[in-house]
């Protein structure tokens, strides 16, 4: 979509599809002089959400995945592998979850009889342990937005971004 929309620019505009901390190699390889403007997308979008393939969505069906790219362990694998400290760290850091604990211990308690591989999956647990409190958000929203922000390593991506972004700039 930016290309097409970006078309009219093209040659002021260079796209690149790549992880935030690759931003030096990036600048290596189309040898620029320094840039006036750097422009990162730093969100989901509907795109992602509503594709269930990509396991983004609590709201449909879908293999637990949320990688923004190809590349990495999933969200199944998360939560496979991370212990009850690190998943309530991830609930809490990431996703301001109050009910961090719980759900880390119903997590660690599911996976020790079968692996959770599904976003329904997922959603029905954290929707067991948390009820359907307010109703104004999905009571695995927090859950899910912590769990994407982890497996895409999204603040140590942009952490690793800006000061190279800044440096490079006229």
């Amino acid at each position: 979509r930016a290309d097409e929309r970006l078309r009219d620019f093209s040659d002021r505009v260079r796209l690149e599809e790549s992880s935030f901390d690759r931003l030096p190699s990036i600048l290596d390889r189309l040898q620029l002089e320094a840039p006036a403007a750097i422009l990162a997308d730093l969100g989901c979008s509907s795109l992602q959400l509503d594709t269930p393939e990509r396991g983004f969505s609590f709201q449909v069906d879908g293999p637990l995945d949320m990688r923004m790219g190809a590349d990495g362990p999933t969200a199944a694998d998360l939560l496979e592998t991370a212990d009850w400290e690190e998943l309530v760290r991830i609930l809490r850091d990431y996703g301001e979850e109050r009910r961090a604990r719980a759900i880390s211990r119903a997590i660690v308690a599911r996976r020790a009889g079968s692996p959770i591989r599904t976003t329904g999956e997922l959603s029905r647990l954290v929707r067991s342990v948390v009820g359907d409190g307010d109703r104004r958000i999905h009571p695995a929203t927090r859950t899910f937005q912590a769990l994407r922000i982890a497996v895409n390593d999204e603040l140590g991506q942009l952490e690793r971004f800006l000061e190279p972004a800044i440096r490079s700039l006229r």
